[in-house]
């Protein structure tokens, strides 16, 4: 009896966990402009409206669940360098971009772009 009812509550625990949504950004490297996306849990919605906001020479750089994202370029001229981090929090996520993005080669980078599930 008492496993059959920790089985009923544990299920029930399970149906009762929110669903997370889905996320991506868009990044055109070439002009710099960027968009991101989290208004729907489905990954194939997120990836086509960020790609849709982001405009033409987009493409998605990041896209997920359950985490955070951003997208960091180097501003400097003629550079052209950008990395993507992935952290619990949007500021982890771009201070982990900004120190890839200078690991790369980038001078001046900032964040284009970051978002949340």
């Amino acid at each position: 009896m008492i496993a059959a009812l920790t089985a009923i509550v544990a299920l029930a625990t399970i149906a009762a966990s929110p669903a997370q949504a889905a996320f991506a950004i868009a990044f055109n490297p070439s002009s710099g402009k960027a968009a991101a996306y989290n208004g729907s849990f489905d990954l194939n919605v997120a990836r086509r409206v960020a790609l849709s906001n982001c405009g033409s020479g987009c493409r998605i750089v990041a896209s997920g669940k359950r985490t955070c994202a951003a997208v960091v370029e180097s501003v400097s001229t003629g550079t052209g360098q950008w990395a993507v981090g992935y952290g619990t929090t949007t500021s982890a996520a771009a201070n982990k971009g900004w120190h890839d993005c200078r690991n790369k080669g980038g001078v001046t980078c900032k964040t284009a772009a970051s978002i949340c599930d």
